[in-house]
């Protein structure tokens, strides 16, 4: 038992040790690198253009989405 602890908070430690290395990932989604929200099909509140399936975006007040980097003009 670890100095000080009583039994019961030296289980607790153990158990959170235990956690601590645990992934809780979901095993069927990859996060990879990417931690930016995506809102595909929404129009940017910015420059009035759809918001891509592979573009970031964040919101913006409660309802409102927009590109993290808003896409040049073509032309």
């Amino acid at each position: 038992m670890a100095a000080g602890f009583s039994p019961q908070q030296s289980g607790m430690d153990a158990e959170s040790r235990a956690l601590a290395s645990q992934d809780f990932s979901d095993p069927g989604h990859d996060t990879g690198e990417d931690h930016s929200a995506h809102a595909a099909g929404r129009i940017c509140k910015s420059c009035d253009r759809p918001i891509g399936a592979g573009q970031p975006a964040r919101r913006r007040g409660e309802a409102d989405w927009v590109h993290d980097v808003c896409p040049s003009p073509a032309g």
